[in-house]
């Protein structure tokens, strides 16, 4: 086990390291679906197929990891069940809801999809082991760290400020993201519209992509309710990913809704910060 715990650690530096990586190469790389397509990166399916191919695995995946460990000793534990729980409520909207509802006949590449896979399979590496591997295997190391690290993932969790602000913030996130998405799929009216228009309202006031506010949101609070190193870099590569690609959004929206859109003064997705 001391192996394994090794292998795990090194492997969430390595995604930490990857993610900056990331962050850096998408300030002068635009990822290519949404409004933001070409066909510059190889064969392409429909979007919605897309979604749930790359959505999907993840979903699968954290299931497996938490049947698993059951084989192994683990025993049945209230609070890493709950914080499951949370993570499949938003992939499984993200895989099995978002898709039907996703109105219009986009494309994704499949190079998108399959990059999406695979960061989909090493995330639910790093979340599912630390729940129900890593943790569960000496949980007294942990339980037994220093004031601001402690981790005890005992009932009384569920009344620690960690898990009290997290478990808001995550909701909170996720309302954020919901209704955004919401507002985007209802400004095309019909099923084979395939334009796009200026998303207007709620948080769209002042922040021009808010469903990825949201979602970061969402991700945020996951990593402060399971107060764990894997949360941190899965909300790290949530910046990585989504901070740039609010970026390339809102230059795509000046480009496409010119002074309309400028004169509005929104932030790319941070208020007041970016």
């Amino acid at each position: 086990m001391q192996t394994f715990e090794t292998f795990y650690y090194v492997f969430l530096f390595a995604m930490l390291g990857l993610a900056a990586v990331i962050f850096i190469a998408l300030q002068f790389i635009t990822v290519a679906y949404g409004m933001t397509f070409n066909n510059r990166w190889g064969i392409s399916i429909n979007s919605k197929w897309g979604w749930w191919l790359m959505e999907t695995p993840v979903f699968l995946a954290m299931l497996v990891i938490y049947a698993i460990s059951f084989q192994y000793g683990n025993s049945f534990n209230w609070v890493t069940t709950f914080i499951l729980l949370l993570f499949l409520i938003h992939y499984g909207q993200r895989s099995f809801v978002f898709p039907l509802l996703m109105k219009g006949d986009s494309k994704m590449p499949l190079s998108i999809i399959f990059s999406g896979v695979f960061f989909n399979f090493c995330n639910a590496f790093m979340q599912g082991c630390w729940l129900f591997i890593v943790y569960p295997s000496n949980p007294e190391k942990f339980n037994n760290m220093s004031a601001f690290f402690r981790v005890n993932y005992e009932l009384s969790w569920f009344w620690s400020p960690q898990f009290i602000i997290g478990t808001a913030i995550f909701f909170f996130g996720m309302i954020v993201n919901l209704h955004s998405d919401r507002i985007i799929r209802k400004l095309r009216k019909t099923k084979e519209d395939n334009n796009y228009y200026l998303p207007k309202g709620f948080l769209f006031g002042r922040i021009n992509s808010s469903n990825y506010f949201g979602e970061l949101l969402e991700w945020l609070g996951f990593a402060i309710l399971t107060w764990s190193f894997a949360g941190f870099v899965f909300f790290c590569w949530a910046l990585a990913n989504l901070v740039p690609r609010a970026k390339a959004v809102y230059f795509r929206y000046t480009h496409f809704f010119g002074d309309e859109f400028t004169k509005l003064n929104r932030w790319k997705i941070f208020p007041y910060i970016y």
